[in-house]
């Protein structure tokens, strides 16, 4: 039976057969059954895997409902950090995958009319020369020009689809489309590298938490190593002089939520030391966490 793989089996030195487990080595008593033919039979390794599967279904379930008032998404790989892209290129790779059809990667003017390359200054409010090197730069590794439209080529990085989970939790980013347009048109050009910035640091944006950290799979919040904005400007390059500035500049990136004006990232800190801050990033912009609203408490500091 199938159910029964995952173990050999030994004769001891008495005649009594043993289940050796082959993951772990452990050893095992047996005992024999008879049973009609078609019955089912689980061991001790079924059990354990079955009880894993159940309880990562119930989690996928609640993050389900628990972000539901979010919005229609899009899924980027956690381990993405664009290290071939210019910031603000990112930025606008990341809104234009907000006009991608389900399924096949197609990006969509409307419902029933094919994006062409020509409209891309206009979708994106730039200029054409500032499309020519978006262009130069994005494709053919991550958007490719066919003869009826654009499309996405980089599906392992940019999923607007079901993905399979077959028991598995993978680690992508849920990006809301209504709260990245919103965001994008809001901002001013020359601050779209600033979204990027946050757009790169992926890798270090906690899943369940949305703060900067060096351990973005942990749950436990007492656990999370979290960067400090030194260390955030350390990784992008920016110079530790001009905090204030970089701090300012974000302090006036915000966007329209429920008619309210929200911050796209929020930074915290004792009060006596800058260089300390913490970062948290909206979840109206990206979350794919279990617990919507405990974050929304944290996103309090992204309000005026």
């Amino acid at each position: 039976m199938s159910e029964l793989k995952g173990y050999e089996y030994i004769v001891d030195a008495f005649g009594g057969t043993k289940a050796v487990q082959r993951s772990t080595g452990e050893i095992t008593e047996t005992v024999w059954v008879c049973v009609p033919i078609g019955s089912q039979i689980r061991t001790p390794e079924n059990i354990v895997a079955q009880s894993g599967y159940l309880k990562l279904k119930e989690q996928n379930e609640l993050r389900r409902l628990s972000n539901k008032d979010l919005g229609k998404f899009f899924f980027i790989s956690n381990d993405e950090d664009f290290d071939d892209l210019l910031p603000q290129t990112v930025t606008r790779l990341i809104y234009l995958n907000t006009y991608t059809h389900f399924g096949d990667n197609k990006l969509m003017l409307t419902e029933r009319t094919l994006m062409k390359r020509k409209d891309l200054a206009k979708i994106l409010g730039v200029s054409k020369a500032v499309v020519t090197k978006f262009w130069q730069a994005v494709s053919p590794k991550y958007i490719q020009e066919q003869d009826d439209g654009l499309i996405f080529t980089n599906t392992d990085i940019f999923i607007k689809r079901k993905l399979s989970q077959r028991g598995k939790y993978n680690p992508y980013q849920k990006f809301y489309i209504n709260g990245i347009r919103t965001l994008y048109k809001a901002t001013n050009i020359s601050n779209h590298k600033h979204l990027g910035y946050i757009f790169k640091m992926l890798p270090f944006i906690n899943l369940e938490y949305n703060v900067l950290c060096k351990n973005p799979m942990e749950k436990d919040l007492d656990k999370i190593e979290l960067l400090s904005l030194v260390e955030f400007c350390n990784i992008i390059g920016y110079n530790i002089s001009q905090l204030n500035r970089l701090l300012n500049i974000y302090n006036s990136i915000k966007f329209n939520v429920n008619g309210k004006q929200e911050n796209f990232c929020a930074f915290t800190y004792d009060g006596l030391d800058r260089k300390k801050s913490r970062i948290f990033v909206n979840p109206h912009i990206l979350y794919n966490g279990t617990n919507y609203s405990q974050v929304k408490v944290l996103g309090a500091f992204c309000k005026d």
